[in-house]
């Protein structure tokens, strides 16, 4: 006889079904960085529980359906980066090497991120908290080790190791570490939104810095042609970017300015012809008169300093003859002004006529100092029929 304690199975409730409450469970990977912490609010105002685990077939399938394009995009952004990186470039002018230089902080940052949503996709994390902070710090080691190789390796293909291109790919990747920090943190965390507004700011922050440089840069690039018919005058530091050194480097200085209230100090070596060439300049000169140039040797050079003044056009043979070339005697501790006439100039080259409308470069070259030294340049300019 059934104990009166018993339950009747029509006193039994049943079990509800997510079809017969309209509650599915949610799947893993509803969002870039996994689903809702365990334990949030639901639209209806129940609390969640893990429903993750609910349906484990499916989440796996939706893990990879979604993992699968997420591995393919970050291997042909992982391509296009090394190809970006490694090949040379096509532009060898300070702008094109400026215009390259502001994709180095996204495209790290990119990669950066690239890589933490794999792992999460692999190895999804259910909160926010130090297993989050422990990936973002360890990849963002990886990525910067991976930046440094990188121009490393771009020493085997023609380009240059750039000690601020490292610094800018740095400053992307914590950028971009700090920008999932406040996504990870709003979404999981959301009344401590303070946090990710900071993290926010500080990703804006960095990713300013680092493309400051080449910024300034392009900016300086413009300013050559709104300055003509001055050439260089070194009133701002980023004039010195102009410059190519061989055997020698130049710096800015406050002591026989002439335009302005400095100068360029170019330190020479004793070795056979230390030479300074300004790479970036207007290259139309067809209303010039003259090109003109002050100079300071030092006081203490032990005798006559040989200068050569070359101005040379785009359709040289060589940097030697096929230039116009001007020999100056320079006396230590004395400013001396130097001028290369206009005919001088188009009768330069030894077998035919400089193009003005043409010129690409401007160098000073010490012939054979006896021993190191330096002078001091300024107000390098064009004179012209409106002057």
């Amino acid at each position: 006889m059934p104990s009166s304690s018993s339950p009747s199975p029509d006193s039994v409730p049943a079990e509800r079904s997510p079809e017969t409450t309209g509650e599915l469970p949610n799947a893993v990977g509803d969002s870039a960085f996994g689903s809702a912490a365990p334990g949030s609010t639901s639209s209806d105002g129940t609390t969640r529980g893990d429903t993750t685990r609910g349906d484990t077939t499916r989440g796996d399938t939706t893990r990879g359906d979604i993992g699968r394009p997420i591995a393919w995009m970050a291997l042909v952004g992982f391509s296009l980066a090394a190809f970006m990186l490694l090949v040379p470039l096509p532009l060898k002018s300070r702008i094109g090497s400026a215009i390259g230089d502001l994709a180095h902080a996204p495209m790290f940052g990119g990669i950066f991120i690239a890589i933490l949503l794999l792992w999460h996709r692999v190895s999804p994390l259910d909160q926010f908290g130090r297993a989050w902070l422990g990936r973002i710090a360890l990849v963002t080691l990886c990525v910067f080790i991976l930046g440094i190789l990188v121009e490393l390796a771009q020493t085997l293909t023609g380009r240059k190791a750039a000690s601020h291109d490292v610094v800018a790919n740095g400053l992307g990747i914590l950028a971009a570490g700090m920008l999932c920090i406040a996504v990870l943190n709003y979404r999981y965390q959301p009344r401590r939104i303070w946090l990710s507004g900071l993290a926010a700011l500080s990703a804006i922050g960095l990713v300013g810095i680092a493309l400051a440089r080449p910024v300034r840069i392009i900016w300086d690039v413009l300013s050559v042609h709104r300055a003509y018919p001055s050439i260089s005058s070194f009133e701002r530091d980023w004039e010195m970017t102009r410059w190519h050194f061989d055997d020698c480097r130049g710096q800015i200085v406050s002591t026989h300015a002439t335009d302005g209230s400095h100068a360029m100090r170019w330190s020479v070596r004793a070795t056979e012809h230390p030479a300074a060439t300004l790479v970036e300049t207007v290259t139309d000169w067809s209303d010039a008169q003259s090109f003109e140039v002050d100079v300071t040797l030092a006081p203490t050079y032990p005798g006559i300093g040989e200068l050569y003044v070359k101005v040379i056009d785009h359709d040289h043979a060589d940097y030697h003859e096929d230039v116009c070339r001007k020999q100056f005697l320079l006396t230590p501790g004395k400013t001396q002004h130097l001028v290369i006439s206009r005919e001088e100039i188009i009768n330069g080259p030894d077998t035919r006529k400089l193009d003005l409308s043409n010129v690409k470069l401007v160098s000073l070259m010490l012939y054979r100092p006896e021993v190191p030294t330096w002078i001091d340049v300024d107000n390098l300019r064009v004179t012209t029929d409106q002057r």
